[in-house]
């Protein structure tokens, strides 16, 4: 068996804007978590999901496809909370951890050992579900957070000999649209935080724990546990 699971979080601006007794936050709490196995072809690293890799955008015939390709990725990274376990949490004060029991907050069960993780988790200030939430593509197009992404991919398609392996980054654009997106309905993003394991160089044993990580907002430290067990004979066929 193998578990991924958050043990606690601590929340430091609960982002309601009361002051004193008051300043209380209902928090909507998102996580995604999809495994992934590692290709066997020559570039090591796996492609991230929030992310399209140099390579492929090579392959494609011209800007306007790659401008295409690079707003379905925004949309999709946008659209993950929407897939998203859920759990809601009352009464949320700034500089408050939040503790879920011995057990912890599982994210993500499994029979075996993934080979990769790809972990996401969102903090929403709201009163309110927001899993209906999406951007609208037209405003994506025309953001200065989304035409930056796009300038970037093209600069790196110029360079000679570019890393095939690389990948261009969607995850940091889709949230910063996300929290624009947010903040129009009165709501707020207090956390997002991110990783992208492989087993090879972070879990090798089928374990982890990691205390105080920073989020990418700098408003959460996040304390999460990976923990798997195999079979000799698992352990065996992994080796």
């Amino acid at each position: 068996m193998f578990y991924v699971r958050i043990n606690k979080i601590k929340v430091f601006n609960n982002r309601e804007g009361f002051l004193g007794l008051f300043n209380r936050a209902e928090m909507q709490i998102y996580s995604y978590v999809k495994p992934f196995t590692l290709s066997m072809e020559a570039a090591p690293e796996p492609v991230r999901t929030e992310g399209v890799a140099i390579s492929e955008l090579m392959a494609l015939p011209d800007a306007a496809t790659r401008r295409q390709r690079l707003l379905d990725a925004v949309l999709a990274e946008a659209g993950l909370p929407a897939q998203s376990s859920y759990l809601e949490v009352n009464g949320v004060k700034d500089n408050q951890t939040l503790l879920f029991g011995d057990a912890g907050l599982i994210l993500f069960s499994s029979d075996s050992i993934p080979a990769g993780l790809d972990m996401r988790l969102w903090m929403i200030e709201s009163d309110e579900d927001v899993r209906s939430v999406a951007l609208d593509a037209d405003k994506v197009l025309d953001s200065d957070a989304f035409k930056g992404l796009f300038a970037a991919a093209e600069t790196a398609l110029l360079v000679t000999n570019p890393v095939l392996s690389g990948v261009i980054a969607v995850g940091g654009v889709a949230v910063s649209l996300l929290r624009q997106k947010l903040r129009a309905n009165k709501d707020d993003l207090v956390g997002y935080w991110q990783a992208t394991l492989n087993r090879a160089e972070h879990y090798p044993h089928g374990t982890r724990d990691k205390q105080d990580t920073y989020d990418t907002t700098g408003n959460i430290l996040v304390d999460y546990t990976l923990f798997g067990f195999e079979s000799s004979l698992n352990r065996d066929l992994h080796d």
